[in-house]
């Protein structure tokens, strides 16, 4: 990274992260991450959220790092007062780089940004948004040609944004997702192979948003065919936590199936055995990197991006997303054979320290970053 920094001018570079906001998810990780992590000596990074909500831990894993997060109180789904009040903090900060990050960053950042003439602006697309309409779509499109460069988290995200959201193919690039791997030591599975925590109680936990996308309904049919010393321990918020706890009374399931809100991945990922991820879409998940990181056996949907992870059968198992009976079979499966459990969560474990660690994440970032500014 030194060699990419050396081409940077010995001036600080100003540069703002804007997201919708800091609530739960891999985007919001991604950008603390981010903010958290750039050369403190050759840059000054500020986060901008377009709504007041945001994680406590994450605001003080921010100030720890004395990077200031700036609300700009977003009170509709348009809200030019807000385009008008981030226009004029752009105006008044001088940003090097504006790098948006979700739809709302994406459109309402793009606009500020061009409007107050900020010289780079930059965009992470985070997911493949099969749940976006058209008109979003289409925003997405109109401010398109304001974003200098699009970072897709995968091959995937790629494509999809080179096919529904007109970026050309000169304006993106993949960078992967990365974890802090020091946040994640590995689990006493890889370090004394003794596994499942407690054979009487064994933890089936996913971890992610309360939204379609997750299908977690998925987790929760499969496991009324599995056994009853089975328990889901499900960590997360969002807009479908009732129509879940609904599911749960309607299955029989209030004494096995937990739902723990948001929890510290690091801390909620060691308390399980068995990590699951059912979701219809995704664009690079960071609960599954972060599982790897952990040291988990995995049984993920049979999705592309999911794919890029888990690419053959040593690193974890794929079921389809349709079919829970299927879920519920790969999770007797691993139970049944500790050998394979330890193999999947070695590779994986192994896979995530080479190809995706946040180091090697941050590295890529600052090569555009410099890349920009050498423009200039």
């Amino acid at each position: 990274m030194k060699s990419i920094m050396s081409e940077l001018s010995t001036k600080k570079v100003k540069i703002a992260y804007i997201i919708p906001t800091l609530s739960g998810g891999g985007a919001e990780r991604l950008v603390v991450d981010l903010a958290t992590h750039l050369p403190t000596s050759l840059y000054t990074v500020f986060i901008l959220i377009l709504k007041d909500t945001a994680i406590p831990a994450w605001e003080e894993e921010l100030a720890q790092a004395n990077i200031a997060v700036v609300r700009f109180h977003q009170k509709f789904k348009l809200d030019i007062f807000c385009i008008w009040r981030l226009t004029h903090w752009l105006n008044k900060n001088h940003l090097d780089i504006l790098h948006t990050h979700l739809f709302g960053g994406d459109f309402y950042g793009r606009i500020a940004g061009h409007l107050a003439g900020v010289p780079h602006i930059v965009g992470t697309e985070h997911n493949i948004n099969l749940a976006e309409g058209y008109l979003r779509r289409w925003l997405k499109r109109l401010t398109a040609r304001w974003a200098e460069k699009t970072i897709a988290v995968s091959k995937a995200v790629l494509d999809y944004v080179e096919r529904y959201e007109g970026i050309r193919p000169d304006q993106a690039l993949v960078i992967y997702n990365g974890v802090a791997l020091e946040k994640f030591k590995p689990s006493y599975f890889l370090t004394n192979a003794n596994w499942p925590h407690n054979p009487k109680k064994i933890i089936v936990g996913g971890l992610g948003r309360l939204e379609h996308q997750k299908n977690w309904p998925c987790l929760l049919r499969a496991a009324v065919y599995l056994p009853h010393n089975v328990i889901i321990r499900i960590a997360g918020v969002g807009r479908e936590k009732k129509g879940l706890e609904q599911l749960i009374c309607a299955l029989g399931l209030e004494k096995r199936v937990e739902l723990v809100n948001w929890q510290v991945s690091a801390d909620f990922l060691k308390s399980i055995d068995i990590f699951v991820l059912p979701s219809w879409w995704e664009g690079l998940p960071v609960a599954l990197l972060e599982a790897g990181a952990v040291g988990l056996p995995v049984i993920v949907s049979d999705i592309p991006s999911n794919r890029e992870i888990i690419s053959d059968t040593n690193l974890g198992l794929w079921f389809d997303p349709n079919h829970p009976e299927e879920l519920a079979e790969k999770i007797q499966s691993v139970l049944a054979d500790p050998k394979l459990a330890l193999k999947m969560a070695v590779n994986l474990h192994k896979l995530v320290e080479m190809q995706f660690s946040l180091d090697f994440m941050i590295e890529r970032y600052c090569e555009v970053y410099a890349d920009l500014l050498n423009k200039q």
